[in-house]
């Protein structure tokens, strides 16, 4: 029995509550990226490509978590 992704990310490693964290409507690049666990210039980079679910608004980037979410679970 594995740790279960809400457990995984409710742990002190991570730094944040996946249950607080998934109720935020819109997140920002430095909220995938610490979902995602990379930089944040890795997120900028995929979303130039077009590689992941983004809107944009003027400058500035916002992502729907629940979009981030089944984007994780197509698989690439």
């Amino acid at each position: 029995m594995g740790i279960s992704g809400s457990d995984y990310y409710n742990s002190e490693s991570t730094g944040y509550n996946a249950d607080s964290f998934f109720n935020m409507q819109i997140w920002r690049v430095d909220d995938v990226a610490k979902f995602l666990g990379c930089s944040i210039g890795h997120v900028y980079n995929l979303a130039s490509e077009n590689r992941i679910p983004r809107r944009k608004k003027g400058k500035f980037l916002y992502f729907v978590p629940t979009e981030i979410h089944e984007w994780i679970l197509e698989g690439e």
